[in-house]
């Protein structure tokens, strides 16, 4: 339900105690991540994990270099970037330490791949974790690693329908009012969850085309260039994705 601003300064009071209570408590811990161990990393301080992921990263370094030059041999080749807990077969899976991935690499230091290597470069819901700056070093480097005429297959949380529904709660299809007030549904998505940058259709493929890719669409889930289709069902409502095509020069 849409509420105005006339309708806030009269709302009964257990409105009033619901956005307390949200603002107290916060959108609450994410469930424990669906690995050995998982529920005590969710115990631990918010920063343990990620100081553990990045340690361990680091020092299996020299190691993972030597799992990408094993991997470098597959064909075709796909890269699936950030996988954290979503691990999909037939594909190189690469995130942090303490993920499912197959190589751990911290992907903002680059692709542990040589130039004009991959078939098919996918990432989902990994894009909006760094900053957009880092986001369109990131894509460029993908673009690198790609063979001419290669696919990479972008899936982001959709801020701009999300905005729009915001705008318009009559015609709406992001769910807002689930929050206590549409406007800390809008924060949840921008601010939560370590979220650091956020994208809408046209910024996302004006920033692949800024990158040096030939074409880029709007894609619906499982639809595109890139098939069988990598996406997850369980991020269809809310994700936008993107495909991009390397030129073949």
């Amino acid at each position: 339900m849409s509420i105005t601003v006339d309708d806030a300064g009269s709302l009964p009071e257990e409105r009033v105690a619901a956005v307390r209570a949200y603002l107290i408590a916060g959108a609450g811990k994410p469930p424990p991540p669906p690995i050995k161990g998982g529920a005590l990393l969710r115990r631990a301080p918010s920063w343990a994990p990620r100081a553990v992921r990045n340690v361990g990263t680091r020092a299996l370094r020299s190691h993972s270099k030597r799992l990408a030059v094993e991997a470098q041999r597959r064909s075709p080749l796909r890269l699936h970037l950030g996988c954290g807990w979503m691990y999909k077969k037939g594909w190189v899976n690469i995130d942090l330490f303490l993920t499912t991935a197959d190589i751990p690499w911290n992907l903002v230091t680059g692709i542990p791949f040589k130039t004009g290597s991959a078939d098919a470069v996918f990432h989902e819901h990994m894009l909006e974790h760094i900053s957009r700056w880092e986001g369109f070093a990131f894509t460029q480097e993908c673009l690198r690693v790609l063979k001419p005429g290669g696919i990479l297959r972008i899936g982001v949380p959709d801020a701009g329908m999300c905005l729009d529904s915001y705008a318009n709660p009559n015609d709406s299809d992001w769910d807002l009012d689930k929050w206590p007030t549409r406007m800390l549904g809008v924060q949840a998505l921008f601010y939560q969850s370590d979220h650091r940058a956020m994208y809408d259709a046209v910024t996302l493929i004006l920033m692949c085309r800024a990158a040096g890719f030939a074409e880029v669409k709007r894609r619906d889930f499982s639809e595109g260039w890139l098939q069988p289709s990598p996406d997850t069902p369980e991020r269809r409502e809310g994700t936008l994705y993107v495909e991009a095509r390397k030129g073949s020069d």
